[in-house]
């Protein structure tokens, strides 16, 4: 029987298992939504327990179907940066896992500024300072939640996690760490400068582990609860959007990867991390790659594909498949430029290059005859116009003329999306045929791992996939560009001073 390498990919929206044959061919698929709760304004968690039992569920349905397939081979986990789940001593959750994009941690990174400072953060982490990142969580259970935090002895990441609940280990792997905000990127360590300022042992956060290096085995209980082999090599996995680029040879300087779902991530990979002022203006975070000796520069937007699903469920409800048609069909049925309704997306916090976590989103140019179809039309335009502030910064800093723009994830299952992209930076689009890159790169990582490939080198070799282009139009480019420099640059500074009213004055960040 075949061999099958699998991914599960813990994302934002969906929790996701798939099983690749070694030419990355994808065998079988499961899905199940994350279960995510909003306690109060401006707050998200994920219950530990609902994710492991979600894992749970698409692997068990997962090796129903590969019975007469393929034979599991390894099995690696990809998933969301920033969020994390505390655990005592005995391997149990403290405190739910605070989500990524939650505003809760904005007094945390706040004091971080004035006491730290953004320079000398950036120059050892290679990150502006934000409140998605993980360690503002840990900073915020410590001061809010000290009995959780007294009984913490472990922070894993949420791929991490998972390889810990099949095998036991409990490792940090390090492109996930890159999203902690502690982390010395030249020297691939925990910052003894930082923790030390923030009070923090290095013990909490774990050993850490490159990608692609076994960690152990699904263990007899993990076995019966998944329906995995036992003693299934378990692997080190990775940040989602770098599995992304892994899969699709995203590896050496020179192409640009956008990585869309309900985060979005623009990525270069470089040979070095660079520090100067303009990469720190830029708001530009870097990172370990998921390929060895290679780190990435990653802008992109904070709430992306997200903003199209919250519109969606605003002017259709929520019947996910059928409505998002809907949505697509009300803009479609809109002109370019949505007759002068324009959307700041900003439902999370500014994206880069602007480091403004007050900053809210907001649709202007409403009139009495607006109806859904500008709504719809200038929710997807407000994410390309994002999309291209994101191009412009990276691209400008790294001084970039790319080879290659691939676009990969669901997002890009939005063609109106992608046509609107491709006119504003006026490029075409490569859209690889590949479902679930994200996967593909932790399964490729598996195979790596377990020896099922010889190298990362012989990995790339053997995954191969075709793409489709989506090409600019000179038409759309004129207007598009047009609306973007003359409003839409605009509008972030027009909105700065009510939206820091709302977020401090009129909504808790406590």
């Amino acid at each position: 029987m075949p061999q099958a390498l699998i991914g599960v990919d813990i994302g934002t929206s969906n929790i996701k298992a798939v099983a690749f044959g070694l030419d990355g061919a994808e065998l079988a698929m499961e899905s199940t939504p994350t279960i995510t709760h909003y306690p109060a304004v401006d707050r998200a968690h994920f219950e530990p327990d609902e994710i492991w039992a979600a894992i749970c569920r698409v692997l068990h349905s997962l090796c129903h179907k590969l019975r007469d397939l393929a034979q599991p081979a390894a099995i690696a986990f990809t998933s969301m940066g920033e969020a994390a789940i505390p655990l005592d001593v005995y391997g149990r959750p403290t405190y739910p896992a605070i989500a990524w994009y939650d505003r809760r941690t904005v007094p945390q990174i706040e004091w971080w500024k004035e006491t730290i400072g953004a320079a000398e953060t950036n120059q050892i982490t290679g990150l502006a300072l934000y409140p998605i990142f993980g360690i503002t969580k840990l900073l915020w259970i410590r001061q809010n939640e000290p009995d959780a935090f007294a009984r913490t002895t472990r922070w894993l990441n949420m791929a991490d996690y998972g390889a810990f609940r099949l095998s036991g280990a409990q490792c940090t792997d390090m492109s996930l760490a890159s999203r902690m905000l502690v982390l010395d990127l030249k020297e691939r360590r925990w910052s003894t400068r930082l923790l030390n300022a923030l009070g923090i042992s290095d013990a909490l956060l774990g050993e850490l582990v490159p990608s692609g290096v076994q960690v152990g085995t699904v263990h007899a209980q993990a076995a019966a609860q998944t329906g995995l082999p036992e003693g299934l090599p378990v692997v080190s996995g990775g940040h989602d959007h770098i599995c992304g680029a892994l899969a699709l040879g995203i590896t050496e300087p020179g192409d640009v990867f956008d990585s869309m779902g309900t985060a979005e991530g623009l990525f270069i990979a470089t040979e070095q991390p660079v520090h100067n002022a303009q990469i720190m203006a830029s708001g530009v975070g870097q990172g370990t790659h998921t390929w060895p000796n290679r780190y990435y520069a990653m802008s992109g937007m904070y709430f992306a594909g997200g903003c199209i699903n919250w519109v969606r469920r605003l002017l259709l409800g929520y019947a996910p498949d059928q409505s998002f048609e809907q949505l697509i069909e009300l803009a479609q049925a809109t002109p370019p430029g949505s007759e002068g309704v324009t959307f700041l997306s900003h439902l999370r916090m500014a994206n880069p290059p602007i480091v403004d976590s007050h900053s809210r989103g907001a649709f202007v140019g409403l009139s009495s005859s607006t109806g859904p179809g500008h709504l719809a039309r200038a929710a997807i335009e407000g994410v390309a116009y994002e999309y291209h502030f994101a191009y412009e910064s990276i691209a400008k800093t790294f001084g970039l003329s790319p080879r290659r723009l691939i676009v990969t994830g669901g997002g890009s299952r939005n063609r109106l999306l992608l046509q609107i992209k491709a006119a504003l930076v006026n490029r075409p689009l490569l859209l690889p045929k590949v479902n679930e890159a994200t996967c593909l790169g932790a399964a490729m990582l598996a195979g790596i791992g377990a020896g099922v490939y010889a190298s990362f080198d012989d990995a790339a070799a053997q995954v191969q996939f075709a793409a489709d282009v989506v090409e600019p139009d000179a038409q759309l480019h004129q207007i598009y560009i047009e609306r973007f420099q003359e409003v839409y640059v605009k509008l972030y500074p027009a909105l700065r001073e009510i939206n820091h009213t709302i977020s401090t004055r009129f909504v808790g960040n406590s």
